[in-house]
């Protein structure tokens, strides 16, 4: 299990449980799901949105239905992705080969499916209804958002009201619904369920943000994944959005004008966005909703689940991975 968390009181114990879990609900005697998954599983992910279901399920009561819950959330992330590993034809995930490298494309879509089809056997047993209806529109929203995604592919004309709107649909919805339904499910007060599902949504966006600028800035070893696959793929993520106007020359909007384009240009891409100074830039956005969800979580009722939600999302701000 990552020692992410092992700051933080009880939770990697909690974890620990969740990630046994995720494990026993997954298997499968099919030896390329079994491999396929024990590969995904063994990358030692941070366990963030089971570990802010969790957070937030102390602000209720929580019980053992919880560590259910937050393997289910966890398995909807790792099965979105596999399914964005083989959109965006990565060949690394979390330092280690991506299932659709090792098993091929067909294969790791139907693996993803069958964690997906896990994920919702655990919902439909151990949630309520109104929770069971969010994760069903949650995963509506994120394919939505990658069909949206995938079809501004090589735009230079997107705006950042666009952009928001796609990550939140891939990933901040998930960070909100991580925190809303684990102090919904615990019986916390409405005005906090409510709280931090604000909270969650604007830690996602921030999350989300200083994801695409690691594409640019990251190092490629901590990162464990391959950087510039946002560039090969025309996507034009924020650290773009804020370089293009920055870079005067004109040349950032031209090459993002086209169709497809060269790996020679895409590496030019790659330096003009670090030079111009739009990494910088985006960044400024990730603070911005990093103080949004700190401000929230200054309103909460105070004690060490409001503390580690506070350093937790400090951390993410100022991070390498």
């Amino acid at each position: 299990m990552t020692s992410y968390w092992n700051d933080f009181s009880g939770i990697p114990e909690a974890l620990e449980e969740v990630s046994g879990i995720i494990r026993s609900s997954s298997a499968s005697k099919n030896p390329i799901i079994s491999n396929g998954l024990t590969a995904l599983f063994d990358g030692k992910g941070k366990l963030l949105r089971p570990g802010l279901f969790l957070i937030a399920a102390q602000f209720g009561k929580i019980r053992a239905k919880h560590y259910k819950l937050a393997a289910a959330l966890e398995m909807l992330h790792m099965a979105t992705l596999i399914h964005d590993d083989v959109i965006d034809d990565s060949p690394l995930r979390r330092g280690f080969p991506a299932v659709h490298t090792r098993f091929g494309k067909r294969d790791a879509v139907l693996i993803g499916d069958y964690l997906l089809s896990r994920c919702f056997r655990i919902t439909a047993e151990y949630t309520s209804p109104r929770n069971a209806l969010n994760l069903a529109r949650l995963i509506s929203i994120i394919c939505t958002m990658e069909i949206e995604q995938n079809n501004d592919r090589f735009r230079n004309n997107i705006s950042l009201r666009s952009y928001l709107r796609k990550i939140m649909g891939k990933s901040a919805l998930l960070f909100s619904l991580a925190c809303y339904a684990g102090a919904h499910e615990a019986k916390a007060p409405r005005e906090v369920c409510e709280r931090l599902r604000r909270i969650g949504y604007n830690i996602g966006i921030a999350f989300q943000i200083i994801d695409d600028i690691l594409d640019y800035t990251g190092n490629q070893d901590t990162v464990r994944k391959s950087l510039g696959n946002d560039i090969t793929a025309g996507l034009v993520t924020l650290p773009v959005l804020c370089a293009l106007p920055l870079d005067n020359t004109g040349t950032l909007r031209d090459i993002f004008s086209r169709t497809v384009f060269t790996a020679e240009e895409g590496a030019l891409i790659f330096d003009l966005v670090l030079r111009s100074g739009g990494a910088e830039a985006a960044g400024k956005y990730a603070e911005s909703y990093t103080n949004r969800a700190l401000r929230e979580i200054g309103v909460l009722p105070p004690g060490k689940n409001r503390d580690m939600l506070e350093t937790l999302t400090l951390r993410l701000l100022v991070r390498e991975r």
